[in-house]
């Protein structure tokens, strides 16, 4: 998102829109959207010079956000965020797990160093997931309170028979067509420290239905973009100062509160919803912003 600016605006200086493929001269802005219920709802807005990226401007969003929350004494937990791989870096794992907030982030296999062995593992992949003696990557068992990650044999898998609790093994499935430890469960078994790289050991693993329904969530945040730069043409729209623009950012947050604060009322009233109330609220929030 970029908003142009007049070269007396001492915040505003030179920035790269790579959606365009062009240099500009203003600011930019982060959100943190909430989607539920059908609505995209944004929480928190907050605006830099061009030249800043989303790495340095997420963590400002969110981190003014949760003090604010803190301040009024909002009964509000925010339990995981959701970013794409541009975010991808070590400082965000951290301050989101300082926060006690899972974070659920695209790997970007541009970013960080290869991972390397810790606890019993001897090999991992480019995953940080061990590798068995047969070289295929070994199944997630669990993650204990210590911050440990247990990985089993990937050919055996847990299973239920006659009600009960039991292992299946499939040595055919194994390049060695041998078990290592066939009068175990599960072994062979390692364990690797989890807080050795929060990066690639979240706490919600990326392979998980979890991972990808807050994952999922993120379309949101494109929609809440696509309202502000194209519905109210904050995209092409000059502002003269920064806060010219977060002001226009703010109204029309403000709208798409709006909106869905009357559709969940229309769903309550049904036929006795006034569409006219509707459209003179929405415009009147339209032409301010």
């Amino acid at each position: 998102m970029t908003a142009r600016a007049t070269t007396a605006d001492p915040t505003a200086d030179w920035g790269w829109d790579s959606y365009r493929d062009v240099y500009f001269f203003g600011h930019t802005y982060y959100h943190h959207v909430i989607s539920t219920s059908g609505h995209d709802l944004p929480v928190h807005v907050t605006i830099g010079p061009a030249s800043e990226t989303d790495f340095t401007l997420s963590l400002k969003s969110l981190d003014r956000f949760l003090k604010a929350c803190r301040d009024h004494e909002l009964p509000l937990t925010v339990s995981s965020v959701a970013y794409d791989a541009g975010h991808d870096a070590l400082g965000i794992y951290e301050y989101l797990g300082a926060q006690s907030i899972d974070p659920v982030i695209a790997l970007n296999p541009r970013t960080g160093q290869p991972p390397s062995p810790t606890g019993t593992a001897t090999t991992v992949n480019e995953q940080g997931i061990p590798l068995c003696p047969a070289g295929l990557p070994m199944r997630r068992h669990s993650r204990t309170p210590n911050h440990r990650l247990l990985f089993h044999c990937p050919v055996k898998r847990p299973t239920h028979r006659d009600g009960a609790h039991a292992w299946n093994a499939s040595p055919d499935q194994c390049p060695l067509k041998v078990l290592c430890q066939p009068d175990t469960k599960m072994g062979p078994v390692v364990s690797i420290r989890a807080d050795s790289d929060p990066r690639l050991y979240p706490p919600i693993p990326r392979h998980t239905a979890r991972f990808q329904q807050i994952m999922n969530l993120r379309s949101g945040c494109e929609r809440s973009n696509a309202t502000k730069k194209i519905v109210h043409h904050l995209g092409q729209r000059p502002c003269r100062s920064a806060t010219h623009f977060l002001v226009r950012l703010f109204l029309v947050s403000i709208i798409e509160h709006a909106k869905a604060w009357l559709a969940e009322d229309q769903k309550k009233l049904g036929e006795g919803w006034n569409r006219q109330a509707e459209l003179t609220l929405i415009t009147s929030l339209a032409d301010a912003a």
